[in-house]
């Protein structure tokens, strides 16, 4: 029996990995999570010289398939860790004659990576559209950062061609000032975890955005009208103490509803970055917004330790299909966190309510706009 197979072309920024999907191999869910912010097209001739990262050749679901030679020794592994359950993706890993294959144990998805081919081989279990999802997204930005990209831990709030980036570490507020931004005054959703910056070749500045599983602390989703329905939260549900704020209890918001309700950014928007925001929201009576202080060079450092690389952390290594080409790039990733140091900046503290009356007005524009 003929097998029917698609090709298509994934694309972001300058990334481009090929797909060869057979029919019922399921990744209709895994594209439409990634179609906020990269493009899928049917695959054409590529008159840009641009060779793919990878080849995926996405086969349908067969238990037997992709699976490595038997009595082959495998390693536990995670292709994510997470302190969510939710996020965390246990699997097996072995090596044979050069070639890498994992299973992811919750769903059975397999991938098999051949480097020297620049192919990889995938077939996804029942719910593993998400494993398709993790993977695509560690190929794009590894290949970002090995062209000289650097990844900011940040969201970023969009509006009429420029952004406005939120970094800080994890349980900082990034998510709910992003969302106080899209609620009260006009922004679309750029980025919800990462943001990525790329230097034009005129010394400029441009933030991407990026597609992540919204995850939400209780104090954030508990500000806005429809949101904990969203979540799936009751209304008899109580936070652990002192956990309102803080990324203990998190929860995973179904993204196609969020994105109905905070509306994304348009696909594949790189813009300007117009002020940056450094949150530390928690419990208190009024949020106070405050000029950043300090030298240029101090607010540089402030933004490199918010640098983030898809390389480093203990399960960057669940696949060797790319190599860490960062390296050649550290000046352009210095040079972009100067650039963004002289862009305007405040520090965010309190409970992170944005109003016309603190909000600065390079931010909040001349209306507030009202949902």
């Amino acid at each position: 029996m003929t097998t029917h197979t698609t090709a298509l072309r994934l694309d972001f920024h300058g990334t481009r990995i090929d797909l060869e999907v057979e029919d019922g191999a399921g990744i209709e869910d895994a594209l439409a999570f990634l179609a906020t912010h990269l493009t899928a097209e049917e695959a054409k001739p590529d008159e840009t010289g641009r060779e793919p990262v990878a080849t995926l050749r996405v086969h349908a679901f067969d238990p037997e398939r992709l699976a490595p030679p038997a009595g082959t020794v495998q390693e536990d592994i995670y292709l994510r860790k997470s302190a969510s359950e939710f996020f965390t993706v246990p699997a097996r890993r072995a090596v044979v004659d050069a070639r890498e294959y994992l299973e992811c144990t919750k769903t059975g998805s397999r991938f098999v990576f051949d480097r020297a081919a620049r192919v990889i081989d995938v077939t996804l279990g029942a719910g593993g559209h998400m494993d398709f999802v993790e993977l695509v997204r560690d190929l794009v930005l590894k290949h970002q950062e090995n062209t000289g990209a650097a990844v900011l831990h940040a969201t970023a709030a969009y509006r009429d061609g420029e952004v406005v980036l939120i970094t800080g570490a994890k349980g900082a507020g990034k998510s709910t000032v992003l969302l106080e931004l899209v609620e009260h005054f006009g922004y679309q959703v750029l980025s919800g975890d990462k943001t990525v910056l790329h230097e034009l070749p005129d010394g400029s500045v441009v933030a991407a955005g990026w597609p992540d599983y919204p995850h939400l602390g209780y104090g954030t989703v508990a500000k806005y009208p429809g949101l904990k329905e969203i979540a799936g939260i009751g209304d008899d549900y109580v936070p652990a103490e002192g956990h309102a704020f803080s990324p203990v209890g998190k929860f995973a918001v179904d993204p196609l509803p969020f994105r109905d309700r905070f509306p994304s950014a348009p696909v594949g928007v790189r813009v300007p970055v117009a002020a940056i925001l450094h949150p530390a929201i928690g419990p208190g009576e009024h949020t106070a917004v405050e000029p950043l202080t300090g030298s240029r060079q101090e607010h540089a450092e402030v933004l490199r330790a918010n640098v983030e690389s898809a390389f480093d952390g203990a399960n960057a290594g669940w696949h060797h299909y790319l190599d860490d080409g960062r390296a050649a790039h550290a000046d352009q990733l210095a040079r972009i966190t100067e650039i963004l140091a002289g862009v305007p900046a405040w520090t965010l503290t309190g409970p992170g309510d944005l109003t016309a009356e603190n909000v600065p007005p390079l931010i909040g524009g001349p209306a507030e706009v009202a949902r």
